[in-house]
């Protein structure tokens, strides 16, 4: 048992490094119900904007607990950053406003 949580860990530092390494910032993003691909790719894009990482990478979560809207989570180096976001009707289609 001990071994597969060590191997456990190592995959998770890997992963930190390769992302250091490749500029990824990684972001969880809870909501109460699967998110379209589209509104993923636009929390990704403002993500990537509001780090000035090259790459995102988006992990999704879902939570019952929430009422509406997503919540975002970006670990960064020292520190956490959490975004709050609610979704807008618009012409175009539902958008997030972040």
């Amino acid at each position: 048992m001990k071994r597969v949580d060590l191997i456990k860990e190592f995959a998770a530092e890997f992963e930190l490094i390769a992302n250091r390494l490749s500029e990824t910032e990684v972001a969880t993003v809870a909501s109460v119900v699967e998110l379209e691909p589209q509104h993923l790719a636009e929390i990704a894009k403002r993500v990537q904007k509001l780090t000035g990482a090259k790459n995102v990478k988006l992990k999704t979560v879902i939570d019952k607990s929430l009422l509406a809207g997503i919540i975002i989570r970006i670990i960064e180096e020292f520190g956490a950053l959490f975004i709050k976001a609610r979704i807008c009707p618009s012409k175009g289609g539902d958008r997030f406003q972040l």
